[in-house]
């Protein structure tokens, strides 16, 4: 890739307010670009991204190779500079150009939503592997083609990493991938430079609000909603409360919608659900009677349907979704472990919604046992979650252990200390121990046969980030089985 070609690609997309270069037909930008100074070769396009970035961070970049650089602001330095209104916007769009359009070698499958992306994704991955055999997923806790996995950052990598993934998919002959799109990737564009085969919108509810993520609820929608305008095929839940309002961003797109009742395109019926699972018919444009899905909770029905509808849209037979459906597991999403007489739950659980969801499992199945419930709220940032899943949490559970869930730069007994007042106010019993295996090992000796201990917000995770390094941590399950012998 060349730099005239830059210059048109930015252009193009309105991001170029000027170029500065004397000798902009001799340079070739054909082998990088990176955002990171330590990660630089020869004949690399630079990015100045981050509020924390320094001018010897790009002095060290020309050292090692970078022959050109895009920023908000002229940083005076000796190599060409593409001047731009937004680095993120330009990311995405160079990046998109430099790696191509991925739905030219597979359909992508994008999700998005405030619940029930990965237990989605992981159902549809089931589903798609009965069809192409090899599928590339990118989760909240993976990126992965076949045995491959790639390291990333966040939910949903910053564009450069996301799309040199979705090149490493292809460079490993994926036939299909599939990923989740959180609000923050689609609010600073790391996902604008991508084409989706099909786009899907699954629930819709407050979350990621603080002055670090989004201002207020309406930024947060309206971010979500961006999903549909980089698709080719939507699908979309009639069940959630701001269906029309995506209905209507999805105005123009070859759209199929999914409901617990009748009024979808692709719907269930007869639904009969148990402690493990549920099993219910899917009508509508797919018919498949009795299919059996092995994740328990109603809400997991709404994500298989979503699943269901993704698979329709690619063109995938009802024999496939049954058999992919019937397969699919979500490991750290609503995982049970029983022994002796006790019950524990492990569930990624971390907002309201999702909490709301998981007591409606626990009471719905387990009316008559005590709840031991621990969680803890993470630092920095989701300031709005303090002030509503405590309140849940105190208004539901029998006893409350309060533990560390991604502190970042926060004291655990800081944040505590925030929300106690909600614990005393409620009356609920309460306990705080601030290393979480010390934490589960209590709740878990607390039990007696016939009670349920849940254990929320990290799922099937193994690290808790504190002070912007990833400390390895057993995982929640693997603590409840320890314990448990």
């Amino acid at each position: 890739m060349t730099l005239p070609q830059i210059v048109e690609i930015l252009a193009k997309n309105k991001i170029l307010i000027n170029f500065f270069s004397e000798n902009i037909c001799d340079l070739s930008l054909t082998e990088k670009i990176s955002c990171d100074s330590r990660d630089i070769e020869k004949n690399t396009l630079f990015f100045v991204k981050g509020v924390n970035f320094r001018r010897e961070f790009l002095i060290s970049a020309i050292e090692k190779g970078a022959v050109a650089y895009v920023s908000e602001k002229d940083l005076n330095v000796d190599i060409p500079l593409f001047l731009v209104s937004d680095v993120r916007k330009a990311m995405s769009a160079v990046a998109g150009a430099f790696y191509g359009d991925m739905t030219e070698y597979y359909p992508l499958v994008g999700i998005t939503g405030t619940k029930g992306k990965t237990s989605t994704l992981y159902m549809l991955e089931s589903i798609l592997l009965e069809k192409y055999g090899k599928v590339g997923v990118i989760s909240t806790n993976e990126a992965r083609c076949g045995e491959k996995t790639w390291k990333k950052t966040g939910t949903t990598p910053e564009a450069f990493e996301l799309f040199s993934i979705l090149d490493g998919f292809r460079k490993e002959n994926a036939k299909a991938a599939v990923m989740e799109v959180s609000s923050q990737a689609l609010k600073y564009d790391r996902v604008s430079g991508l084409t989706f085969s099909v786009g899907a919108f699954l629930n819709l509810s407050p979350d990621h609000i603080s002055p670090t993520e989004h201002s207020s609820f309406e930024d947060y929608k309206e971010a979500k909603k961006k999903i549909f305008s980089l698709c080719k095929k939507a699908v979309l839940n009639l069940d959630d409360e701001y269906a029309n309002e995506f209905a209507d961003a999805a105005s123009g797109t070859d759209l199929t919608s999914f409901s617990l009742t009748k009024k979808g395109d692709i719907y269930a019926y007869d639904i009969l659900q148990d402690r493990y699972g549920s099993t219910f018919s899917i009508g509508g444009k797919i018919a498949i009677d009795s299919v059996r899905v092995n994740m328990p909770g109603k809400f997991n029905i709404s994500n298989a349907l979503c699943a269901a509808a993704c698979a329709y849209a690619l063109g995938v037979s009802g024999k496939d979704i049954r058999n992919g459906l019937e397969k699919a597991h979500a490991k750290g999403r609503l995982e049970i472990y029983e022994k002796n007489g006790i019950t524990v739950v492990v569930d990624y659980a971390h907002n309201k919604s999702s909490f709301e969801a998981l007591f409606e499992y626990a009471n719905t199945f387990y009316p008559d046992s005590k709840i031991i419930f621990l969680f803890g709220c993470i630092g920095d940032r989701a300031l709005d979650r303090r002030a509503e899943i405590p309140s849940v949490a105190a208004k539901n559970a029998d006893l409350i252990v309060y533990t560390t869930d991604d502190p970042g730069t926060e004291s655990p007994e800081g944040i505590f200390r925030e929300i106690e007042p909600q614990f005393k106010e409620r009356g609920t019993p309460y306990v705080f121990i601030e290393d979480r295996q010390k934490a589960v090992d209590f709740a878990i000796a607390s039990a007696k046969p016939g009670d349920v201990v849940i254990l929320a917000g990290k799922g099937g995770e193994t690290t808790q980030l504190v002070n912007g390094k990833y400390v390895p941590y057993i995982g929640d399950m693997q603590a409840a089985k320890k314990k448990l012998g």
